[in-house]
């Protein structure tokens, strides 16, 4: 694993999945660059201190999992700061959420 190989992964899942860079004054290439680096770090820290494949995977998976929670509070923070809270609960409940 390289930061150049998990970037091109994620540009690959951003064609899937854009992200909007619209107004942030951090731009694609930075923010990949930026994260790429940071996930090879801990993987290279992970195998310095004795962690199998297995096990950085599945450390791995959970940070990505605890970016993901975090990620959903902070877009229904944003929409119920636009007023849609109830709308989010409601779709939360049908979900078998709340």
């Amino acid at each position: 694993m390289t930061p150049e190989t998990v970037e091109v992964l994620m540009e690959d899942i951003e064609r899937e999945d854009p992200l909007d860079f619209g107004m942030l004054s951090i731009d694609e290439h930075d923010a990949r660059c930026l994260m790429a680096n940071h996930f090879c770090e801990v993987d290279r820290k992970l195998t310095e201190g004795g962690l199998d494949v297995e096990a950085r995977l599945e450390l791995m998976t959970a940070i990505a999992a605890h970016a993901m929670v975090e990620n959903m509070l902070l877009n229904v923070q944003r929409l119920e700061d636009r007023g849609a809270g109830e709308d989010v609960r409601g779709w939360m409940r049908r979900h078998g959420m709340g």
